[in-house]
């Protein structure tokens, strides 16, 4: 099973997460965002194209698809990228990709939760 942070308001069509289970939503006040914690089915591929089509193109947001530490695939609008979640030296391109050319605010950028365990303490914050 595989789960993802999902930003609503990242979509232009926000009707694809009708395809989609949504396991519990959180409301970030800072941004005024509703963050959605999703069940991602297989195969992922096909999950990553559909929701990346439905993503805006002209503004900074990404999502990450994580399962117990094993998988990390960072989702840009533009591209996507396979991180090895225990190995941060795997994350610079994905980093420099969300940093420099979208201008993503590398505090946003921490990919966390990485693990479907870490989610409850991540929903708390």
């Amino acid at each position: 099973m595989l789960h993802s942070i999902i930003i609503e308001e990242s979509f232009k069509k926000p009707e694809v997460l009708n395809d989609y289970k949504i396991l519990r939503t959180k409301f970030s006040k800072k941004k005024n965002w509703h963050l959605h914690i999703v069940e991602i089915p297989e195969p992922v591929e096909e999950a990553i194209d559909k929701i990346q089509e439905a993503m805006v193109e002209d503004k900074p947001f990404y999502f990450h698809i994580y399962d117990e530490g094993k998988t990390l695939i960072i989702v840009f609008p533009d591209e996507a990228f396979h991180l090895n979640p225990q190995d941060k030296s795997t994350w610079k391109d994905a980093l420099e990709h969300g940093a420099h050319r979208l201008s993503i605010p590398i505090d946003e950028l921490d990919f966390y939760p990485r693990k479907i365990s870490e989610e409850e303490e991540w929903f708390n914050r």
